[in-house]
């Protein structure tokens, strides 16, 4: 995946940490519910298989496309935790304040205190 784009006005922060289909899940939503992302795929899978036609990755970070160019791959499940992880904390927090200019990835938000464990659901 190409993340990058060639436009002069770069992309919001939450445009790609909260979205499932930039990340590679494909077409849905991403909850959290008692501690735990939940991603709620909103197309079918295709045929016999269990992929969704705009999926490159499962919530497990496991990828399920093949690329054309080397050295390509979807996000792996510690991507996918991380990446989201800041998501989270830009729901209370604007692009440009301090923690995500100090971040560190060891960061225990009070709002959300199990994010130290925050895991995909199986």
């Amino acid at each position: 995946m190409e993340p990058h784009s060639t436009q002069r006005r770069a992309r919001a922060c939450k445009d790609c940490h909260q979205d499932p289909k930039v990340l590679g899940l494909g077409f849905g939503k991403i909850t959290l519910r008692e501690g735990r992302l939940l991603f709620e795929p909103l197309e079918a899978p295709f045929g016999e298989t269990k992929i969704r036609l705009s999926q490159i990755v499962d919530p497990q970070g496991n990828t399920l496309v093949k690329f054309n160019r080397p050295n390509m791959r979807g996000f792996n499940r510690g991507e996918l935790e991380r990446v989201l992880k800041v998501g989270l904390c830009l729901n209370c927090h604007p692009p440009e304040h301090k923690i995500f200019l100090e971040w560190k990835g060891d960061f225990l938000c009070p709002q959300y205190p199990f994010l130290r464990s925050l895991f995909f659901s199986r």
